[in-house]
């Protein structure tokens, strides 16, 4: 018999998320039955789609593998997040339970990556002052203009995203510092980069730095006064990691200052308010934390990971309990 595999996703976003290819790679694994609805499901509406399923494919907004819907689809056996973070899922309720749960995080990361090596980019090229500047008739370059090839730039954090970006910046030559205390110099210098004990130090020695540390007690304010301070002139931030990561009141004191261009696709609280300086200074670029939106990718790990569990292997990223603590 068909493995049966259910698909939760309400229809406008799993249209985003699996191309034609993958939706066809899907259902060549097993039995699919895929949700019709335009909004999200309900937990019973949910439970009701998936009674009968060993795997279950979720994402953002949707149910998810909790005490109710487990109760009620005892057949279960790998939950697949169609989307980043998994903690959330985890409790008393998975204890004794053979089932599987995995996230498409490195999807995402692949994103994000790419996301914060254009912004690096645009940063040091001075790009944004430029077009300002030539709005009012022909400019010269900008003071403090650098190509990635001649700067140096700190990675904080060698997560996912950070390893991605290390990788992403080291073909085009720069200096490359990364600050993680759970990575050794070896590691680092496999990575690209000089590992650095110290983030303020790192910050005198950089031209950018880019935020890539999950949100947790250890990495608050990781990026603060100090640090920030401790920025030379035309220094570029960038964060997509996690608002509470960045000191944000020491950082507009730093653009107010016209020192620093920052470069923000998170903040705290998230969205910034409506009369935030985040909004309205010159020097700093805030979207819409979109860095890892939803895109085909992550369908296609979705599909490449359910493939894998069913022939013996596992997801590229199953997450475990003991992860949850340095994961973002």
């Amino acid at each position: 018999m068909a493995v049966q595999i259910g698909v939760i996703i309400h229809r406008p976003l799993c249209e985003t998320l699996f191309a034609p290819a993958d939706r066809a790679r899907l259902e060549g694994l097993g039995k699919v039955a895929w949700t019709q609805a335009e909004k999200p499901l309900t937990v019973p509406q949910a439970a009701e789609l998936l009674k009968d399923c060993a795997v279950g494919v979720g994402s953002w907004g949707t149910p998810f593998p909790n005490a109710e819907l487990l109760a009620a689809c005892p057949k279960l056996k790998l939950w697949e997040h169609v989307a980043g973070t998994v903690k959330h899922m985890f409790g008393p309720h998975l204890e004794g339970r053979d089932l599987q749960i995995a996230s498409c995080a490195p999807a995402i990361a692949d994103s994000v990556a790419e996301f914060a090596v254009g912004e690096l980019i645009v940063g040091l090229r001075k790009i944004p002052e430029n077009a300002a500047a030539n709005r009012a008739g022909p400019a010269p370059k900008p003071p403090g203009y650098r190509t990635v090839g001649t700067s140096t730039i700190g990675v904080i954090g060698a997560s996912q995203v950070g390893r991605r970006v290390l990788r992403l910046l080291k073909p085009f030559g720069p200096t490359l510092l990364l600050y993680d205390p759970y990575v050794s110099e070896k590691e680092a210098a496999e990575l690209g980069a000089r590992k650095v004990a110290d983030v303020a130090g790192m910050c005198r020695a950089c031209d950018a730095v880019t935020l890539h540390t999950p949100d947790l007690p250890e990495t608050r304010h990781i990026l603060g006064a100090r640090e920030l301070q401790a920025l030379p002139d035309h220094g570029v931030v960038v964060n997509t990691a996690r608002g509470n990561c960045l000191d944000e009141a020491a950082l507009i004191a730093e653009l107010r200052k016209g020192r620093l261009f920052a470069f923000l696709d998170v903040s705290t609280p998230e969205p910034a308010a409506a009369d935030s300086p985040l909004r309205r200074l010159p020097n700093v670029f805030y979207t819409s934390h979109h860095a890892g939106g939803p895109d085909t990718r992550l369908g296609r790990q979705a599909a490449e990971d359910i493939a894998a569990f069913l022939s013996g292997g596992k997801p590229k990223m199953a997450v475990t309990k003991e992860m949850l603590s340095r994961l973002a």
